[in-house]
């Protein structure tokens, strides 16, 4: 394992003074592959703060350009930037932060056709996307990778974070939603406040940084759920769901 240099004790000497973190656990983060999925609002509050940590390697996936009305809540990106990719802005302004990291940007949605080499090989994937086929999509294919998922949304004054490992016996987005429901509520039809997203997406990060060094474990198969009014989470287990074509082959026990 490679050891720190000089600085890298300077950079992240703060968080290295922290009980639980040691240069073993930074060497680990060095060492670590994060995808990214979708650069909106969640993945502009997940990206920095993985970047910051030093994370070695992070994948950055958007299909998306910027637009004016996502400068409120999207601190990556200003309106020079208009009209460019996210993924490829999201990608400089991370190299500006920390030199030392790869960072890989991929201008493209994540889709049946690529899914599973856009997320092969992660550490963990971060579903920062905005809508239900695309979380399916990349519940499915972590599941069949085993890679780790923690997933995010937000709309209005309200958020969730999910965190699903495929070897913890415990349910996956598919129990929670099938996909012929309606689509939950997205920002589109309700709106959102830009701090919010940016508590799911710091929420995010902080459990990614935890699991890759080994600080704390997840807990696994929990959904939390934020009320921007009162400042309150709440957090529920999700069991599996009896029969269900993603994680039921995982799960040996369906009660």
């Amino acid at each position: 394992m490679p050891v720190l240099t000089r600085d890298d004790y300077n950079r992240y000497s703060r968080q290295l003074l922290v009980a639980e973190m040691d240069e073993h656990k930074q060497q680990a983060l060095r060492l670590a592959d994060a995808v990214i999925v979708g650069l909106g609002g969640l993945g502009c509050a997940v990206a920095p703060y993985l970047a910051g940590a030093g994370v070695g390697r992070l994948r950055l996936i958007d299909g998306d350009e910027v637009e004016l009305s996502n400068l409120p809540r999207q601190p990556l990106y200003g309106e020079r930037d208009l009209g460019e990719a996210k993924a490829r802005v999201a990608s400089l302004r991370l190299r500006d932060m920390n030199r030392t990291l790869s960072v890989q940007c991929y201008a493209t949605r994540v889709v049946e056709s690529n899914a599973e080499s856009l997320l092969q090989g992660a550490s963990v994937v971060l579903d920062c996307t905005d809508n239900m086929a695309s979380r399916q999509l990349i519940n499915r294919v972590c599941y069949q990778l085993g890679v780790p998922l923690i997933s995010g949304a937000a709309s209005g004054m309200q958020g969730q974070l999910l965190m699903l490992h495929p070897d913890q016996t415990h349910g996956c987005y598919r129990c929670l939603y099938a996909p012929e429901q309606s689509e939950p509520n997205t920002c589109l039809a309700q709106g959102i406040l830009g701090p919010v997203v940016g508590i799911v997406g710091t929420a995010q990060a902080l459990q990614a940084l935890l699991f890759m060094t080994s600080m704390a474990p997840p807990n696994w198969g929990e959904l939390r759920l934020f009320d921007g009014l009162s400042g309150q989470w709440q957090a529920l287990k999700v069991p599996s769901l009896k029969g269900c074509p993603v994680c039921g082959e995982r799960n040996a026990d369906y009660s």
